[in-house]
């Protein structure tokens, strides 16, 4: 009689020493029964089969074919890496990415070029850890250009780029394939939100699709100004300002930031800069709309938040104005450099 939770299988026996090369084989050659778990004996590893090898895949791995009393895996994974651990090899694995972005039900995840033949192997992995995903975006190349737009890879699942992420209270139309988009600020656009008063009015200098100008004005009852150069961009961000029931808080603006400002006839009480790539280049436009006290949120990217404190301030100081920098790190980007924001204040 079987015990519970285990079925008997064909399976391949080869000794330990074998079985790391016998797992890669089988993986290889679609042999190996995802659905079970391989087993130990006495110094030998008993591999599940889906069916019979070939003659040389025995010849290689000097196994020995057999019924065998395998452990069933559980339905559903536990996590990604136990997931992979199926279609990987223990070398493959230490490689593996362990974890991915979620942007609605569209999954972001970075493969390494140690991988890329792995690719859509650990999309479908994706697809069975995440019940909530429809859709595996592989990572290629980085976010590049004026609109700052990443290229993806279709991975697994349905074959689209766009979807609607809630964050925060907020619902959030996004294209990523004409758009940029990171789930990994939630938190910094709270505390943002946080911040600001109920009677200021904010200008957002690059919002994108809206999600620092659309939290803000939702959360704390400001009035927002928002400008996006970005056609792609810029049509999500009057339709999210329309979804999220906010047009009489926030005031899209088409057009190069430094240009269309100049046709708001106000000041502002706080300004958000969240272009890391190149942000020093437009203070002298968040200096020139601010009132004559008030803060910047100045995001970049340097190695440490004295750097990116030291920067700022000296940038600032250098276009006449007084001010009080404190700054912090948000999240690593790469081995050096890392996402810093400053919070200025000018007086």
């Amino acid at each position: 009689m079987l015990e519970e939770g285990k079925t008997r299988a064909i399976g391949l026996k080869v000794q330990a020493r074998m079985a790391e090369k016998t797992k890669r084989i089988l993986l290889e050659q679609g042999l190996l029964d995802a659905r079970l778990a391989p087993e130990r004996d006495n110094g030998f590893v008993v591999f599940p089969l889906t069916s019979m090898p070939r003659n040389q895949l025995l010849d290689i791995a000097g196994g020995e074919v057999l019924e065998f009393e395998f452990s069933r895996r559980p339905t559903r994974p536990t996590s990604l890496k136990d997931e992979l651990r199926r279609v990987l090899t223990d070398e493959e694995l230490k490689d593996a990415p362990s974890s991915f972005d979620i942007i609605g039900d569209i999954a972001v995840v970075h493969i390494p070029e140690s991988l890329a033949s792995k690719a859509r192997l650990i999309g479908e992995a994706i697809l069975r850890v995440q019940r909530s995903v429809r859709v595996v975006l592989g990572e290629s190349g980085r976010v590049e250009g004026t609109y700052r737009v990443r290229r993806y890879i279709h991975l697994a699942g349905e074959e689209r780029t766009q979807t609607i992420h809630r964050e925060n209270g907020c619902l959030f139309f996004v294209d990523l394939s004409r758009v940029y988009y990171t789930p990994r600020l939630s938190g910094e656009r709270m505390r943002i939100a946080s911040l600001v008063s109920s009677d200021e009015v904010v200008a957002d200098m690059f919002a994108g699709v809206g999600p620092f100008a659309i939290t803000i004005a939702k959360h704390s009852g400001a009035i927002v100004y928002a400008s996006e150069l970005n056609p792609a961009a810029y049509e999500l961000l009057v339709k999210n300002i329309e979804a999220n029931r906010l047009s009489s808080r926030v005031t899209p603006l088409f057009g190069d930031c430094r240009e269309v400002f100049r046709y708001v006839k106000r000041r502002f009480d706080r300004v958000i800069m969240n272009f890391p790539s190149d942000p020093l280049s437009f203070l002298y436009t968040a200096l020139t709309i601010l009132k004559e006290k008030g803060t910047i949120h100045l995001y970049g990217f340097t190695e440490s938040p004295d750097d990116w404190r030291r920067l700022v301030e000296e940038r600032v100081k250098s276009l006449g104005a007084s001010c009080s920098v404190s700054a912090k790190r948000l999240r690593p980007i790469s081995p050096k450099k890392s996402l810093h924001v400053a919070d200025v204040e000018i007086y």
